[in-house]
């Protein structure tokens, strides 16, 4: 029960969050452009980055799906949410972490894939932050308004990196077993499940 009660993240979907993965969807589907269309290293190394970022972005869709869920928790979120705890376990995980997978290839997990989006959007705002910092004289009171709002951001977006590594093992799961229904459904021509938005 305490360790159900500690993974609050998803239950709670953070907007930063679900706005972190959505933004790193769109980053590596241009690099995924980019790479169909010749860049990088011909051969066997390109055609595997393009694999390697195929199989990321399945991931980070359907952690979307799952963040968006969490809004209205419905039947197929619940099942899913009880699978991770389930077979997710109390396995940690630390950000870069790789696995092999096949003859030769590795990729990251699931949680390094999702850490990554977070880790993105984290060094945005600390961005702003700084060149706020830069600043010369007192800041009028919208930019110090801003400045506390970004910190905020900050301080979240930490939070729910710390979070998401103490459950590594339950992101594994649900990654898993939602980009495989959504790929099926794909393969039948049903298109994505739809999961709702998160109210403005």
């Amino acid at each position: 029960m305490g360790s159900q009660a500690k993974w609050t993240g998803p239950e709670a979907p953070s907007r930063l969050a679900l706005e972190a993965v959505d933004n790193r969807i769109v980053a590596l589907t241009e690099y995924l452009t980019v790479y169909r269309a010749g860049a990088g290293s011909p051969g066997r190394a390109r055609h595997q980055r393009i694999r390697e970022l195929r199989h990321d972005i399945a991931r980070l869709r359907a952690w979307s799906h799952y963040l968006r869920g969490a809004a209205r928790r419905p039947l197929w979120w619940r099942a899913l949410r009880r699978l991770g705890i389930w077979f997710g376990g109390e396995r940690h995980a630390r950000p870069g972490r790789r696995r092999p997978r096949g003859a030769g290839v590795r990729r990251l997990s699931a949680f390094s894939v999702v850490d990554r989006a977070l880790a993105a959007q984290l060094e945005d705002y600390q961005g702003r932050l700084l060149t706020l910092g830069l600043a010369r004289g007192p800041l009028a009171d919208d930019l110090l308004a801003t400045r506390q709002r970004l910190q905020g951001c900050v301080d979240r977006l930490q939070q729910e990196r710390r979070l998401l590594a103490a459950d590594a093992g339950r992101v594994a799961v649900i990654c898993w077993v939602l980009s495989r229904v959504v790929r099926v459904r794909g393969w039948l021509g049903l298109g994505e499940p739809r999961t709702g938005v998160l109210d403005p």
